[in-house]
């Protein structure tokens, strides 16, 4: 698992490229989707999300990505993280931050 001082950076470089849809690149977001895939390593609860991740960063690494396919695929993760993040074995801190995240991830998707 990784440190926690990671997950606080990549929280916050989520929410800055959720944030700034019209400045992220598809790059930006293969390293963000490559670090979330770090900290949920060995995870069995984030087993779905990481299926996700990893189909989502394949859409983002190809010359003609699918706009439908990366929507739905923001969706059901932001399905997921809320699901985690209402989680009984979430702290509340982290449960917060994932809602923020899930949000972001909804919005973003919104606006494809």
């Amino acid at each position: 698992m990784a440190s926690h001082a990671l997950d606080q950076r990549l929280f916050e470089k989520t929410a800055d490229s959720l944030g700034n849809a019209g400045t992220a690149s598809p790059a930006d977001g293969v390293q963000i989707i490559n670090g979330w895939l770090k900290v949920i390593e060995g995870s069995n609860s984030a087993e779905i999300i990481g299926g996700r991740l990893i189909e989502l960063r394949g859409q983002l690494q190809v010359a003609k990505p699918d706009p439908d396919r990366i929507r739905e695929l923001l969706m059901s993760l932001a399905d997921h993280t809320t699901q985690v993040a209402q989680s009984r074995n979430t702290q509340e801190q982290t449960a917060n931050k994932l809602e923020n995240v899930a949000t972001s991830l909804r919005l973003f998707a919104g606006q494809l």
